[in-house]
């Protein structure tokens, strides 16, 4: 697993959303996109987004 630190503003934009959970990850994959476009998502843990390389990448 990569490990990739998510931005901490990204906790407080999401804080009073009825759908916190989905939108929190929504910006968690919007930001390995622009920043990380060679991992793909497993899972979140705390702050930490755990990746792997997608396939066919180096």
């Amino acid at each position: 697993m990569i490990k990739v630190g998510i931005p901490f503003c990204y906790k407080w934009l999401t804080e009073g959303a009825p759908n916190r959970a989905q939108l929190f990850r929504a910006y968690v994959e919007g930001y390995l996109r622009t920043n990380e476009p060679g991992l793909r998502l497993v899972r979140i843990s705390g702050m930490t987004a755990l990746c792997s390389k997608e396939v066919g990448e180096p």
